[in-house]
């Protein structure tokens, strides 16, 4: 019996587009299906939170691949049982299956984002945070964490791009750094997450006291001696604060891989 369906092609067409491969043996609403699937799944852990840490983020890439696998290996099968004639479906339906599958792909992953998903990735270029966060580490935010917290390692935006640092202060704060430690309300916080040989210069040793106004938060660096913060860029506004950071999901360094933050 000649086959008319390749089984690699079709199995290779779900690896790229969820149950596209079915659609390439017939198979529409069972393509449809698996489609909906996947993307109701991604939708539920990101409603639920569980996306936005690193741990979260395995499970969802464990999913889609465990889907994407499912469908490919079935799409495989019936491809070598297929019988039928060699144009059905026809291209259009190929064309409608996969734009509509990247459309719904960017619109999660960009306008639906934050209320749905709940969590974004970044590639950090810079040492300002190192060694907490280095260059080459990939990097899960949580988009809805709350109001930023002292401690807390943030995304925000400044003059056009998105950047990282630790929250030294929230409104209402008195801030001053002698010696090197940072006085937070009279509290001694020490080094405040930065290494002493991080620390050094007069601009890390000393910061006259300053108040953090109502809607922003006061950022610094953990590597102090050679961070663009607060101290040079002023105070940043809250809504300029996009996310959390919870985790490295990914990193040069693989012993960094997996690392969380409160």
């Amino acid at each position: 019996m000649k086959l008319v369906k390749l089984s690699l092609q079709a199995f290779l067409m779900s690896c790229l587009v969820a149950g596209w491969g079915l659609v390439y043996v017939d198979r529409i609403q069972w393509g449809i299906r698996v489609a909906a699937l996947m993307y109701i799944g991604i939708v539920l852990l990101g409603l639920c939170g569980l996306i936005s840490t690193p741990l979260g983020l395995y499970v969802l890439l464990g999913f889609i691949i465990s889907v994407k696998l499912a469908s490919a290996v079935t799409a495989a099968v019936l491809a070598r049982r297929y019988t039928g004639p060699l144009n059905v479906p026809r291209k259009r339906v190929h064309v409608l299956y996969v734009g509509v599958l990247v459309v719904i792909t960017l619109v999660l992953l960009s306008v639906l984002r934050a209320p749905l998903l709940g969590f974004n990735t970044y590639f950090v270029p810079t040492a300002s945070m190192a060694p907490t966060v280095s260059i080459g580490d990939y990097i899960v935010s949580d988009l809805r964490a709350g109001p930023p917290k002292v401690g807390d390692i943030v995304v925000y935006r400044w003059n056009g791009t998105e950047a990282i640092k630790r929250v030294a202060g929230v409104a209402g704060d008195t801030l001053e750094i002698v010696n090197g430690e940072l006085i937070h309300n009279g509290e001694n916080l020490g080094l405040f997450h930065a290494q002493a040989d991080r620390v050094k210069g007069p601009e890390s040793l000393t910061l006259a006291p300053v108040k953090v106004a109502p809607g922003h938060v006061y950022l610094l660096g953990d590597n102090r001696h050679n961070s663009n913060d607060s101290r040079f860029m002023g105070q940043v506004a809250v809504e300029d604060v996009v996310g959390k950071v919870t985790g490295i999901w990914s990193s040069k360094d693989r012993t960094r891989i997996g690392t969380t933050f409160p």
